[in-house]
C-alpha cells in the first residue's frame, strides 16, 4: 500500500511593529480567501509571556505537577500548552490540513513576508533591510520596488497571494443540494 504524505502548506510571516494593523488586515485577508473556497491557518508569535493555561485550571495543575505537556478539547475546540513547538514551521504541522499558513509576527523566522508600515507608527521600512518582505501594505512609497497594497486591499493582497504559492480552492461537490468540499485524508 502506499502512503499519501501531505505537502506543507506555504507559511507567509504578516511583519509590522505593534498598533501598525496586522489584526486588523489579517482578518480582511483570511475573509477574503475563505471567501474563495481556501483554507488559512494561522500562528501568532508573541515575545511577551502569557499566561496562556489559567492557575488553578486542570492543566495547569497537572503540568506544575510534572506533565510535559497538555492538551484539552471540547466542542469549540482545541489548546495545547507546553513548550514551545519550536518555530513556526514545526507549529504548522500541527494544524489541520489547510492550503496556506499566515503567521503573525516571527520576525525572526526566515519565512517569506508582507510588511504592514503605516506613518507615525512603523519607524523604518522592514523591506529596506529585509529581502524576504515581498510586498508590502503602505500609506507610503516603499524603498525598494515591491508589490504595494493599501490596508484595505484585500482582495488585491489575496491575488498576489493565490499567483505566488498556486492557490486554488478545493474540488466541491454536491451534498443533499448544498455545496461542500471534499473530505481530505491525512
Amino acid at each position: 500500500m502506499r502512503r499519501v504524505t501531505r505537502r506543507a502548506p506555504p507559511i507567509v510571516a504578516v511583519s509590522g511593529p505593534s498598533g501598525v494593523g496586522k489584526t486588523r488586515l489579517l482578518r480582511r485577508l483570511v475573509a477574503e480567501l475563505a471567501r474563495r473556497g481556501l483554507r488559512v491557518g494561522i500562528l501568532k508569535h508573541t515575545g511577551h509571556e502569557h499566561p496562556f493555561d489559567r492557575r488553578g485550571k486542570d492543566t495547569e495543575v497537572l503540568r506544575r505537577a510534572g506533565a510535559v505537556a497538555a492538551a484539552i478539547e471540547g466542542p469549540s475546540g482545541m489548546a495545547y500548552f507546553g513548550p514551545p513547538a519550536g518555530g513556526a514551521r514545526a507549529l504548522a504541522r500541527m494544524l489541520p490540513p489547510v492550503d496556506l499558513v499566515l503567521a503573525e509576527g516571527w520576525k525572526r523566522e526566515p519565512l517569506p513576508r508582507i510588511e504592514v508600515y503605516r506613518r507615525g507608527v512603523s519607524p523604518e521600512f522592514l523591506c529596506a533591510r529585509d529581502r524576504r518582505v515581498f510586498a508590502v501594505v503602505t500609506d507610503a512609497p516603499p524603498p525598494r520596488p515591491l508589490p504595494a497594497f493599501e490596508a484595505d486591499d484585500a482582495a488585491g493582497l489575496a491575488d498576489l497571494l493565490c499567483t505566488r504559492h498556486r492557490l486554488r480552492p478545493a474540488r466541491r461537490r454536491r451534498v443533499g443540494g448544498r455545496s461542500e468540499a471534499p473530505r481530505r485524508r491525512g
